[in-house]
């Protein structure tokens, strides 16, 4: 038999913690309220922050057995584990705004007990109570700066939470990568610096000598365009941004501060000078969507040769992994995002 005494120690099955006073989950059957999952614990580097406790075998866990082991196969060093709620069972639905806003003092005491260098707050629930933002899916492997009533500063890492990997396995390469950019960045400090260079086309001079340079060029070039929308057949193409291995040259097109935009002297020859660049077939043209800006160019009566999808590339790499922009750029240039 259980000793009740041991198992319920550090809670309060019936009224939970005097701190908790208010709080509609204590009103809530659950087998354990207001369990301080942290107020053991010792200093560490690296803490993952779950949604609420689980009772597991008559204890709470922050992570059940197969979550555990799936965070001790991917995180390379020692870490802690605690719940961002400290009641069990509790889902998102079920707290109030006033309930997170009681809860959160926890979050605030379990960062001080444990002093962590960088924290993952997996899933939704846990980057809610710590960050006070919403949005997993568009927010997960981004950085965000944290510091405690007390002053203790850390890095907070939205991540899925283990369970949505066994759930669903194609969120594990996500997941993974997430936490081997955060470990590289944040505990081992490497740290990799874009050799980033860029230079606005302002005159018709440049653009000529551009073109020389490149519309019989064999090397690969990136494109991307900046529109007033979403629609080719109304919106404006703002800008043309093509990048080679060592330098992006920015072109102002139907921009309005634009020296290129229609109804100059130049606007003719501008285009003239992108088609020559566009049409060359002797190189590739990497976009993203590629489609997207296609029709964008091509509503200007532009055609490009040789193109090639970064979109369509990643889908044949792993057909599982998400494949917009943002999430392939967190995922391949994540320390280079960081200090952009």
């Amino acid at each position: 038999m259980f000793d009740l005494n041991k198992l319920y120690a550090g809670s309060n099955m019936a009224g939970g913690d005097p701190r908790c006073e208010g709080c509609s989950i204590l009103c809530k059957d659950k087998a354990v309220h207001s369990h301080m999952d942290h107020e053991d614990m010792e200093q560490c580097d690296t803490l993952f922050l779950s949604d609420s406790l689980s009772f597991i075998h008559g204890s709470p866990k922050a992570f059940n057995h197969k979550e555990m082991s799936l965070l001790q196969d991917t995180y390379p060093a020692k870490f802690a584990v605690a719940a961002s709620v400290k009641c069990t069972e509790v889902k998102e639905a079920d707290m109030k705004t006033d309930d997170i806003k009681i809860c959160r003092q926890h979050i605030q005491a379990t960062i001080d007990t444990i002093k962590p260098r960088l924290v993952f707050a997996c899933g939704n629930l846990a980057m809610k109570m710590i960050l006070r933002k919403s949005g997993i899916t568009n927010k997960r492997g981004k950085a965000f700066e944290f510091e405690s009533e007390e002053g203790h500063k850390c890095t907070v890492i939205p991540i899925f939470h283990p369970y949505a990997c066994i759930k669903e396995p194609k969120n594990l390469s996500l997941f993974q990568t997430d936490i081997k950019n955060a470990h590289e960045m944040y505990i081992l400090n490497r740290r990799r610096e874009g050799d980033f260079k860029y230079k606005a086309i302002m005159n018709y001079e440049d653009l000529e000598d551009l073109t020389e340079m490149l519309k019989n060029t064999s090397e690969t070039l990136a494109i991307d365009t900046e529109t007033t929308g979403l629609n080719f057949l109304k919106d404006k193409l703002m800008t043309l941004s093509i990048s080679s291995k060592y330098m992006t040259w920015v072109i102002p097109l139907d921009h309005k501060d634009s020296p290129f935009k229609k109804g100059t002297e130049d606007y003719a020859d501008v285009w003239f000078c992108i088609r020559a660049i566009m049409s060359n077939p002797k190189n590739k043209k990497v976009f993203h969507n590629a489609k997207f800006d296609l029709k964008f160019l091509l509503s200007y009566g532009i055609t490009v040769e040789n193109v090639w999808d970064t979109k369509i590339m990643h889908h044949l790499l792993d057909e599982n992994m998400p494949k917009g922009l943002m999430d392939l750029t967190k995922l391949y240039f994540a320390s280079e995002l960081e200090n952009l």
